[in-house]
């Protein structure tokens, strides 16, 4: 992803569900983002309320089938509590102290809107799971379908029409999480390292149909022929833990790969999120756990270390 993606958040009054960073969008003019913002080209200045922006969230708020989001769970008619910042039923907590005044908007969660993200350069799809006024600013937060949370603005997002919801095609996400014995370092190398691309090339390209140069085109040894454009790409530790995330244009496809070091059982969990796919969902889910499998035997033959 963009270098801008990951910033460390400068001005911290709430507490949201996780520690990442604060989004700081700037509205620019790309499909749909003049519908999305009524700034248009002009930037626009974050706001000041805990705008957490965690993309690899995804054990706080794990992805969404199109078809299932309007059952995530939300809080409705009241502030949330500590708790429910933290459960993955809310996303901000207010100091009432500082804020007293604080209140939910009158609006009915969740909500399915658009809105357009800086770090993947397009607009994404989110549902809204908090809308609240503070101050003189109306602050919404909200889950991506495709994994982690986000906030913004009230007027950054734009809400979908019934109708628009109804034309969205049906598409599902897989979603694995696997084991290794291994540290996340000798994980990490076994993704990334272009000496392993041929063994792992067999579990997504049985058939040898990709070109040889195949791998100048990703940032690890995994390709999936059908994702369009390349709209940002970012694969680095990030809170101590590895995570790449690569944004493509079609269906708004993204690829998440984070993993999760647990220095007392001396494993490493690598959480994998691909999608949306549509007809090719079974087909891709089984590649993935062919590929994650590949993974997970090459690691363990490696040496891990942990400290």
């Amino acid at each position: 992803m963009k270098n801008k993606m990951f910033q460390l958040l400068s001005v911290l009054i709430l507490s949201s569900i996780t520690a990442c960073t604060q989004e700081t969008p700037s509205i620019k003019n790309v499909e749909e983002t003049k519908s999305i913002s009524s700034s248009e080209t002009t930037d626009v200045v974050p706001h000041n309320y805990g705008g957490w922006y965690c993309p690899d969230n995804l054990t706080g708020f794990p992805a969404v089938n199109i078809a299932d989001w309007k059952e995530v769970a939300v809080v409705n008619g009241r502030m949330p509590t500590k708790e429910e910042t933290q459960n993955g039923t809310s996303l901000i907590h207010v100091d009432v102290n500082k804020y007293p005044n604080a209140k939910p908007l009158d609006m009915r969660l969740p909500k399915l809107a658009k809105v357009y993200n800086q770090s993947t350069d397009r607009v994404d799809l989110i549902i809204v799971i908090q809308a609240i006024h503070i101050n003189n600013d109306s602050i919404v937060g909200y889950r991506f379908l495709n994994g982690g949370n986000g906030s913004a603005r009230l007027n950054e997002v734009r809400f979908l029409t019934d109708d628009e919801i109804n034309q969205i095609p049906t598409s599902k996400f897989v979603a694995i999480d696997l084991k290794i014995k291994a540290s996340q370092d000798v994980v990490w190398e076994v993704m990334r390292n272009e000496e392993n691309s041929n063994a792992l090339a067999k579990t997504f390209d049985a058939d040898n149909l990709l070109k040889t140069n195949w791998r100048k085109s990703t940032n690890l040894n995994y390709f999936y022929s059908n994702t369009g454009a390349s709209t940002a790409k970012y694969a680095n530790k990030l809170f101590g833990n590895f995570y790449i995330q690569n944004d493509y244009k079609q269906l708004s496809y993204s690829e998440k790969f984070l993993l999760l070091q647990d220095d007392n059982t001396k494993t490493t969990t690598l959480k994998i999120l691909c999608g949306p796919f549509a007809d090719d969902f079974e087909n891709q889910q089984k590649v993935l756990k062919l590929w994650a499998q590949k993974i997970k035997e090459l690691s363990e033959q490696g040496v891990s270390i942990f400290r």
